[in-house]
């Protein structure tokens, strides 16, 4: 083989290690790049994860202080029960227990004929002086539960303004008088509230410093409270259509409507007046 030939050969063997070099290169760079890019991916997934964090940290800390507040209020509603003499379901009462302020901490545990254990306040006597209206909370009707709560208990408790105003309305069954919301009944009614006077109740009663509830508004207002309290008070009251003729024209009205036999809890019949019976509780 001359020089020459040895020479060519050699740039051969030469070139093909350049290209098998360059090959490794670009295989090296190609591999450098998906290593970059798949970098640049976790550290983006990096960063979707931890803002994940971050908010679910934040929700995690408003849950835990709204179930707080909804704990302690909780508890501040079965303390005021329990001070009005209620029993409350043992159960209901164990995971607010250590949040009760009750006078010397001490709640009385029993368990009644079907095997539920209740708490109550030991040696306890109705501070409210109710009357015939001293059956515990668990006793009574829902609308009755309500109709014992404060303002801003009540305000906490019901869920909508219908069920506000309808608890509103059964505490005015408490008085008789001329211009009072229900009239007393006779023939197997106890008393009745007709739904005009309701809305005219709302307006006087239920309206917000900033707000002027319209006629219409008022009116559909009493129609859902009529409703809710006939299901707060488990269908012891009943809601009928009555017919009245006024300045010559017929028109329908709904009444609300408590029977005379209703078993309402804590109930007390009187015969005065005459011809009608006074259903309270």
């Amino acid at each position: 083989m001359t020089d020459l030939e040895t020479l060519e050969a050699r740039i051969a063997d030469l070139q093909e290690t350049v290209e098998a070099q360059q090959a490794q290169i670009d295989q090296l760079q190609t591999d450098l790049e998906q290593e970059r890019q798949a970098r640049h991916n976790a550290e983006a997934r990096v960063d979707d994860l931890e803002t994940t964090v971050e908010k679910q940290s934040a929700l995690l800390d408003a849950l835990r202080k709204r179930t707080d507040t909804t704990q302690s209020q909780l508890a501040e509603l079965q303390a005021r029960e329990l001070e009005k003499g209620a029993h409350l379901e043992y159960e209901h009462v164990t995971p607010t227990q250590d949040q009760l302020d009750l006078p010397d901490d001490r709640l009385e545990r029993f368990t009644d004929e079907d095997g539920t254990q209740w708490v109550r306040l030991p040696d306890h006597e109705d501070p409210l002086d109710r009357g015939p209206d001293t059956l515990p909370a668990a006793d009574l009707l829902p609308i009755q539960q309500l109709a014992r709560m404060d303002e801003d208990a009540l305000a906490t408790a019901t869920n909508t303004r219908a069920d506000y105003i309808a608890v509103r309305i059964w505490k005015a069954r408490a008085t008789h008088s001329p211009g009072s919301l229900w009239t007393q009944g006779c023939k197997g009614v106890a008393e009745y509230v007709d739904a005009s006077d309701i809305r005219v109740f709302i307006k006087s009663n239920c309206e917000r410093d900033d707000e002027s509830l319209s006629r219409d508004y008022a009116k559909k207002l009493a129609g859902r409270a009529m409703e809710r309290l006939r299901e707060l008070a488990k269908s012891r009251v009943y809601i009928e259509r009555r017919t009245h003729r006024k300045d010559g024209l017929e028109y329908t009205e709904r009444r609300l409507v408590l029977p005379s036999d209703a078993e309402i809890p804590g109930s007390v019949v009187t015969d005065d007046p005459p011809g009608t019976d006074a259903v309270t509780g």
